[in-house]
């Protein structure tokens, strides 16, 4: 981690499940950007073609009190939840989540994938949710490649997916309940974008993959740049002859009390406690699997 106008944290590795991912938020130094609290990365992993099989629920479990939003590089994965919701996306899609009150939810590959085999690679936030809304009903978005609006950047320096939020007068239909962003920047070879700072705003970058020089340093690798309050641009430049993906996220900060314990963020420890206790209840209710089926 290096202290500058932009901060390096490179993250520690765990696992899910099989699956090895890079956890960048929170850490012991930074516990969120904006509403953003919990980000962690899918290292791009193979996975050969077998015989598909329905999810058992071994790897279902509850949050509250914020929305879970995975973006896929590459990959497909099947979403499943205790509110009757259902949906596959694709490498470009996305699933967006609003736990709300309490819900059950479980993700795996999708029976295609798992058929074909292929390179999953993936990263998955965690969004606070402000306290009014802690409390409502759970949603479901399954937000595909075609649902993303894109920007054509100046120059020919690539292209602006508005993920989260907005741009201009471009916006995501992803539901949000704070000023918040996540755009997915495609630098086209030897190309650089001007990323222009607002105040009162909280920035940050994560460079998945090949390096891109960030106001002349060079990050990747699944590295993620944290900016100082007092930064008022950054320019990405790609050294690369191929194009370069960067995830660009923030918004304003939380201002609400925040208390995280497992796979719950709530406003206070008794709100917690009761989180725990309606879990232990059942009061978040049970996923019913549909059949294996692999679409065409």
């Amino acid at each position: 981690m290096e202290k500058a106008s932009v901060t390096r944290y490179s993250g520690v590795n765990a696992k899910v499940g099989d699956l090895l991912v890079n956890r960048l938020l929170p850490s012991q130094a930074l516990q969120s950007v904006g509403h953003f609290v919990f980000l962690d990365h899918l290292y791009p992993t193979s996975h050969q073609a077998k015989a598909p099989q329905a999810p058992t629920g071994e790897f279902a479990h509850p949050h509250r009190g914020i929305a879970t939003f995975t973006y896929l590089f590459s990959g497909s994965l099947e979403h499943y939840d205790s509110n009757g919701q259902h949906g596959i996306v694709e490498a470009g899609g996305a699933q967006w989540m609003k736990a709300g009150r309490g819900v059950m939810h479980d993700e795996n590959p999708s029976p295609r994938f798992q058929a074909e085999g292929g390179v999953l690679h993936a990263v998955q936030f965690w969004i606070n949710l402000p306290s009014s809304v802690k409390a409502e009903a759970p949603e479901y978005l399954a937000l595909h490649p075609q649902d993303i609006p894109v920007v054509d950047l100046p120059a020919e320096a690539g292209r602006l997916r508005i993920v989260i939020g907005s741009f201009g007068d471009t916006a995501s239909p992803v539901k949000t309940f704070s000023q918040q962003y996540l755009y997915h920047l495609q630098l086209n070879p030897k190309a650089s974008f001007r990323w222009l700072m607002k105040p009162g705003l909280e920035y940050a970058a994560f460079v998945p993959g090949d390096a891109v020089l960030v106001n002349g340093r060079a990050y990747g690798q699944s590295e993620l740049l944290v900016v100082a309050p007092n930064e008022t641009v950054l320019t990405f430049t790609s050294t690369s002859i191929t194009p370069t993906d960067v995830l660009l996220f923030g918004g304003e900060p939380y201002t609400e009390p925040m208390v995280a314990q497992g796979p719950f963020i709530m406003n206070s420890h008794a709100e917690i406690a009761e989180a725990y206790e309606d879990f232990f209840a059942g009061k978040y209710g049970q996923i019913h699997y549909q059949p294996l089926a692999i679409q065409s």
